[in-house]
């Protein structure tokens, strides 16, 4: 399965049960969600629901390949006692043709739909506003492989679209603001620590 969460999706005719497995987690219980719910997703693009304790946001998305992908982000809760809740968030990847499709169908009322996880393909698009920082990095090809290897391990962020990096006051830095389908999200920093040796130096995010 190469660490590939599969998602088991039981259908009803009011409504559909998702469990998820995989070799570090196992859902501790059938999240259920209204087709009625679904119906508004397509609509909506974006949905937040919950069943029991826990909760889900479905969020519907283009993959680099035009197709559309249903995100779907858990928080499962469980009662640890004394008043405490326990949590493990998980998020999977569906196509949502083939899942919507399948839905409609009514012989497989009664029936289970299992599917892996889709790969998480594409990243988001990063727009540099920098008038120095940026020119500075260029020209010392070991600082531009570490912005560059910094960026692709450290900015691929599910559910987000672009970010937008300006300079910061320190040197070879940046400021970043964050943006989803939603609007702004997370801002924060880019920072080059251990600049008195720049071949030890490295990147850090700060939010």
């Amino acid at each position: 399965m190469n660490n590939r969460t599969m998602v088991q999706i039981s259908l009803g005719e009011e409504s559909i049960s998702l469990r998820t497995y995989s070799r570090r987690f196992r859902s501790p219980q059938r999240f259920v969600i209204l087709r009625s719910e679904l119906e508004r997703l397509v609509e909506k693009k974006w949905l937040v629901t919950n069943d029991i304790r826990s909760f889900a946001e479905l969020r519907l998305k283009k993959a680099p390949s035009g197709d559309e992908v249903l995100v779907i982000r858990f928080s499962w809760l469980t009662d640890a006692g004394g008043d405490n809740l326990t949590g493990h968030t998980e998020t999977v990847r569906l196509p949502f043709d083939r899942f919507h499709g399948y839905l409609a169908e009514k012989k497989t009322f009664g029936q289970e739909w299992r599917t892996l996880s889709l790969k998480e393909d594409w990243t988001p698009h990063i727009e540099f506003r920098s008038r120095q920082n940026l020119r500075e990095i260029t020209e010392r090809p070991l600082l531009r492989h570490k912005l560059g290897l910094f960026l692709s391990r450290s900015l691929n962020w599910v559910d987000y679209e672009r970010f937008v990096v300006t300079d910061d006051f320190v040197p070879y830095s940046f400021g970043f603001t964050s943006y989803t389908p939603n609007g702004r999200g997370v801002s924060g920093g880019i920072i080059l620590h251990g600049q008195d040796d720049l071949k030890r130096a490295k990147y850090s995010l700060h939010t």
